[in-house]
């Protein structure tokens, strides 16, 4: 490796490893979410009258249709990751899958 491949190594895991006090813990689910469905599924998907979901089960059903019909391509932990998400955020249901 060379010396600029070097520094380039040092100062990536100086800046992943860099975390400021305080800050948030990153949610996976989140910026899955919010990276590939958040352009067609506003707020009021979740919390209107109209929305589809019953349960958490639901919710991942959901998920796993959507991840399936836009070629997203998520593995069974990125699912579990949004609904995991989705449940906490908007819909509260103590259900298990």
């Amino acid at each position: 490796m060379d010396s600029t491949s070097r520094f380039c190594s040092v100062l990536f895991a100086g800046l992943v490893w860099a975390v400021p006090g305080g800050a948030e813990t990153f949610d996976r689910g989140q910026a899955l979410y919010e990276n590939h469905c958040v352009a067609c599924h506003e707020t009021a998907v979740h919390t209107g009258a109209e929305r589809r979901a019953t349960s958490r089960r639901d919710i991942r059903k959901w998920v796993t249709t959507w991840n399936f019909h836009a070629g997203l391509g998520w593995s069974d932990e990125d699912v579990e990751d949004v609904t995991d998400f989705l449940n906490r955020r908007f819909y509260r249901f103590v259900d298990q899958l």
